[in-house]
């Protein structure tokens, strides 16, 4: 008993300095504020000064419901703390891989387990990188709700044992909700959430698997795999009905919505003279259009004045393209709704509905009478398919996996910020501070970069561990997932043969590969059909499923090929 304690101590005081160095560095590393981000970071500052002041999302504009507002919430529960927000964001970030790590420890019967995994997770590179982890950008959060909506998933549907179902109810109750309450966060933060599914459906298909008597137990299984839903689906209804009584729009997210799809989906049917990679409505798609629909004639001072020109710019700019006659489909969706929001139609919720659904309508209608110069009807964001999509895509992923083996070579820096004044005060104000001064700005000494010999030493130390684990993640990432497939192999044909299920250790490592595999697919369609997207700061929610990946392959196969049992329902050494 006594070594038992000593061994528990130990774990807990090492997870607890390394926590606690983790966040001593963090800290060496202030805010990129990007004052100008109209559309990204200061749009998220601004929704959460807007519902600090009662004023939930504030007065209805193409803006308003663009994103989702699970960063804005805990950026304005933060600024009631006074804590620096990005403090806060990697202390819930390391709560939550401290949880995953615990986790790991009870399934694996392992402290040695879950002090690597930790390790790994706590000086994870990325974070003292200003573009990725500096920014006030969504992703600072999803990286620990996406690390968090996992580790609740392992602890209800792997750890489990095969108790009957209604039991597991009581016992694991608590744990459900909570799986629920971060699925509906989750999804009002980002749009793709979609991508952790097939994760989340793998470690429930193994509770499914394990369950017994299903015709004595089918109503306590039923409620068991329903608590974490109907808890999910309450915290998205409250913000949609909420939206519904200050906007009269049942949603959480236009992008989502069925009219502006239908819109965009109209636009983007209509065939092109001559296709370009990464153009969705090029000038004679427009003509087209103009000469089917009123409403998009609506549009036309938008798309051939200035403002196309301005979101041609961003586009052409921020890609690097050259030439660049169009808007690239990245920037056109933004485009669409500046245009809409130019012909007087998002004074109101209701008004901008029945214009996508006037223009859908229209443009569909003129497609039935010149079906020739249409594609089939489309109501998707989903750019039109192109021969050679599927092989540029799996390039692309091959891409997007590289960089992510690699956490994309960025070493540990800080950059200025950027924007007027007005806004980097806003900025300073909401997030508790502190930012890193502008460009030109210039301080008592001459300079803006003044640091103490402290901040050197985070800074070297940052730059030491981001070096040695991306090294390590460059080589040990892609041999974890071969490892990962030729386990995979032997535990089919074990299940085949002998009817054996593999170990939980496979599922848990499963769950995380295929997390991996999903979202890097995910970014590489993007790649190849639609935005850049093979960069940190798209891939960051996914680093600690890499970094975690290879302990869990290594301590997965050694427990698979022991003959000691399944885990238990409580800590073990």
């Amino acid at each position: 008993m006594k070594i038992r304690l000593h061994s528990t101590a130990l774990f807990w005081t090492l997870i607890t300095l390394m926590a606690l160095l983790s966040l001593w560095i963090r800290m060496a590393f202030p805010i990129l504020a990007v004052g100008w981000a109209s559309h990204d970071d200061l749009l998220f500052v601004r929704q959460a000064v807007d519902i600090g002041r009662g004023n939930w999302l504030g007065d209805y504009n193409n803006l308003t419901l663009a994103k989702g507002i699970g960063y804005s919430l805990f950026m304005l529960a933060n600024h009631a703390t006074g804590l620096p927000l990005k403090f806060s964001e990697h202390a819930f970030y390391l709560a939550t891989a401290a949880y995953f790590s615990v986790t790991v420890a009870q399934l694996h019967r392992s402290h040695a387990a879950a002090l690597v995994c930790f390790f790994l997770l706590a000086f994870i590179p990325t974070v003292w990188v200003a573009g990725v982890g500096g920014r006030v950008v969504r992703e600072g959060l999803y990286i620990s709700q996406s690390l968090l909506l996992l580790t609740l998933g392992i602890r209800c549907w792997v750890l489990p044992s095969t108790k009957k179902a209604a039991s597991q109810i009581n016992t694991h109750g608590f744990t459900l909700l909570a799986l629920g309450m971060v699925a509906g966060w989750f999804w009002i933060t980002r749009e793709e959430g979609i991508w952790l599914l097939p994760s989340m459906l793998l470690m429930q298909g193994y509770w499914l698997l394990r369950q017994t008597d299903w015709r004595l137990q089918w109503r306590a299984i039923l409620g068991f795999l329903s608590v974490p839903l109907l808890a999910a689906s309450l915290v998205v209804m409250t913000i949609s009905t909420v939206n519904y009584a200050v906007y009269g729009t049942f949603r959480n997210n236009d992008f989502r919505s069925s009219d502006y799809q239908a819109g965009y989906g109209a636009l983007t049917r209509i065939r092109h003279d001559n296709w370009q990679r990464y153009v969705l409505f090029p000038k004679d798609a427009r003509e087209k259009a103009y000469e089917m629909s009123s409403a998009a004639r609506e549009l036309k001072p938008f798309f051939e004045g200035k403002g196309g020109e301005r979101w041609l710019a961003a586009g052409c700019n921020q890609t690097q393209t050259s030439p660049c006659p169009e808007i690239l489909s990245g920037w056109f969706m933004w485009a669409l709704r500046d245009a809409v929001a130019d012909a007087g139609h998002y004074n109101s919720a209701r008004d901008s509905r029945a214009f996508y659904r006037r223009l859908s309508a229209e443009i569909d209608d003129g497609c039935r009478q010149r079906p020739g110069e249409c594609l089939p009807m489309r109501k998707t964001l989903l750019p039109p398919w192109h021969e050679g999509y599927l092989s540029d895509t799996l390039e692309a992923s091959w891409a997007v996996f590289q960089t992510l083996a690699t956490l994309g070579r960025i070493p540990a820096h800080t950059q200025p910020s950027e924007g007027d004044d007005k806004h980097l005060a806003l900025f300073d104000a909401v997030t508790n501070g502190a930012l890193t001064p502008t460009a030109a700005s210039k301080g008592a000494w001459g300079e803006h970069t003044l640091r103490s010999p402290r901040d050197q030493i985070r800074t070297h130390w940052a730059q030491q561990l981001t070096t040695g684990i991306t090294t390590l993640s460059t080589y040990a990432l892609p041999m974890a997932l071969v490892v990962w497939v030729m386990w995979s192999v032997v535990a089919g044909l074990q299940l085949l043969r002998r009817r054996v299920l593999p170990k939980a250790g496979w599922w848990l490592t499963s769950a995380v590969a295929v997390g991996i595999v999903t979202r890097v697919v995910l970014l590489g369609s993007l790649e190849a059909t639609s935005i850049p997207s093979n960069n940190m700061l798209y891939l960051f929610p996914l680093v600690p499923f890499s970094l975690a990946m290879p302990p869990l392959v290594l301590w997965g196969m050694l427990r698979s090929l022991s003959h000691e049992p399944e885990h238990a329902e409580s800590p073990t050494n």
